[in-house]
């Protein structure tokens, strides 16, 4: 059985005191490799309320953290990277997922306001700015998604979420999306049996696309794992894990804002290892680690 091995001084974010817009809680982390560090793009919660509503959930923002040897945070930005605009995202936005294609990161995300979560998306070539192009799927009422870091015949490919399973959709513009269909579902009596999801944008690997994944069971545990999908043809599952590859056993994972929960957003392969990047109990952001030929031999 492999497991994913937690670095020894997690979490490597947590809340700052003294930040207004992240002094409780930095989790649900993306990850990209971007000028030879590791970019992580996190979401944020600190003294802001969300309005109108009696709720535990602060209102989200994304914040921008930088590592050199993909652990140890070296730089982290005093201003928040992005924030809620416009009724779509009153009370903020949360969970992004970042994915090179060319020269380009796409940094899907999720709107929050009343009556609704909704996927859109950014782009940005620095880091610095990041230019909003929309909604994704307008129609949908959902909070999980990855672009794959390569189109497919020509176009984009997107993993999303319609409870409980995980769909596959294809579009050309990033607008119109066709041929969705289910692309991995839940198990019934294993620790993925109520829902689940795609966690990190999928990794090319020699032996397929690797997606780690997170999942609950009925009690709403949150673990992960992972699945490869085919290479030429994404839509499908070639392997997947009988069991997790992490479990929230860790204190700052079993206990927070929500108890008992590992939720990856982002992963990079560096130095021989694939580094996952997750949320602790909708609180902390910790990274775990496992050699690239370990996880691959295991399929």
């Amino acid at each position: 059985m492999v497991r994913l091995k937690r670095y020894e001084k997690n979490p490597i974010l947590t809340g700052r005191e003294g930040v207004w817009w992240d002094s409780k809680y930095a989790y649900n982390p993306a990850a990209v490799i971007h000028e030879g560090k590791v970019h992580i793009l996190y979401r944020a919660e600190g003294d802001e309320k969300r309005k109108n509503i009696e709720t535990r959930w602060p209102v989200s923002r994304l914040g921008l953290a930088i590592s050199k040897n993909g652990y140890d945070i070296d730089e982290r930005l005093p201003d928040f990277a992005m924030e809620g605009e416009g009724p779509e995202e009153f009370w903020g936005i949360e969970d992004p997922r970042v994915t090179k294609i060319g020269d380009t990161y796409y940094v899907l995300y999720v709107q929050v306001a009343p009556q609704h979560t909704a996927l859109a998306l950014a782009t940005t070539k620095d880091f610095k700015t990041y230019k909003r192009r929309g909604r994704i799927m307008p129609e949908v009422q959902q909070r999980t998604s990855a672009l794959l870091p390569e189109k497919w015949k020509g176009e984009y490919v997107l993993i999303h979420r319609i409870r409980p399973n995980m769909q596959i959709a294809y579009s050309e513009d990033l607008k119109t999306w066709h041929d969705s269909k289910t692309l991995m579902e839940v198990r019934p009596g294993k620790w993925d049996a109520n829902y689940i999801g795609v966690s990190p944008p999928p990794l090319k690997t020699s032996k397929g696309w690797l997606m780690f994944y997170h999942g609950t069971n009925k009690e709403r545990v949150y673990c992960a794992s992972a699945a490869l999908l085919d290479l030429d043809d994404p839509s499908k599952v070639i392997g997947r894990l009988d069991e997790p590859l992490l479990e929230p056993t860790a204190p700052y994972e079993a206990k927070g804002l929500v108890p008992n929960v590992v939720y990856p957003c982002g992963a990079v392969e560096l130095n021989g290892e694939f580094l996952v990047y997750y949320g602790g109990a909708d609180a902390v952001t910790g990274v775990a680690s496992i050699g690239v030929d370990e996880l691959l031999g295991a399929f």
